[in-house]
């Protein structure tokens, strides 16, 4: 059987009109990001904490959203919100006022630091969550902090041992 171009334009015409109709009638057409970040399993967060040397108190375990899916386009008032960590802590890490720090996006930190000897970037931000939460978070990549942002880890006290080694070894003046 043989089928002239116009008929085969306009049979895919109909089943990519098809596929969007589906997607849209289920749900799963998404166009725009909503900016909500994957949820943690906060059974394996509980277990995690307690193996690791951690506080499993109450405020550890009420995160809902893991610390390792910030993005580079949230800003520090969106990861307060989202987090519950206060923003005058994320700013006092990250050398900011809070004036400034609402809309502060997480990849504009590299741009802050431009003379730093180690990189500091998302991954600088996700690590500083996680261990401020006193939740467990193993780095992808050698991750560095600012003095400051050390500092108000320690205040917090909910660092395990572990993450305290860790974040005193790759803090940069």
């Amino acid at each position: 059987m043989k089928l002239k171009p116009t008929t085969t334009f306009l049979i895919a015409l109909v089943f990519v009109a098809a596929g969007i109709a589906a997607t849209i009638a289920t749900g799963l057409w998404q166009t725009e990001s909503d900016k909500t970040p994957r949820k943690l399993d906060l059974a394996a967060v509980e277990t995690a904490v307690t193996a690791g040397g951690g506080t499993a108190d109450g405020d550890a375990t009420a995160v809902q959203y893991d610390p390792a899916d910030i993005r580079g386009s949230y800003s520090f008032g969106e990861i307060s919100t989202l987090y519950g960590v206060p923003l005058s802590d994320l700013a006092r890490a990250f050398g900011l006022s809070e004036a400034e720090a609402g809309d502060f996006q997480a990849k504009a930190l590299e741009s802050r630091y431009p003379d730093a000897a180690e990189e500091l970037g998302t991954a600088s931000i996700r690590m500083f969550v996680a261990y401020y939460l006193g939740l467990p978070y193993t780095p992808t990549e050698e991750t560095w902090l600012p003095r400051t942002a050390v500092e108000v880890l320690t205040a917090s006290g909910r660092m395990t041992a572990q993450q305290a080694a860790y974040a005193s070894a790759h803090a940069i003046p």
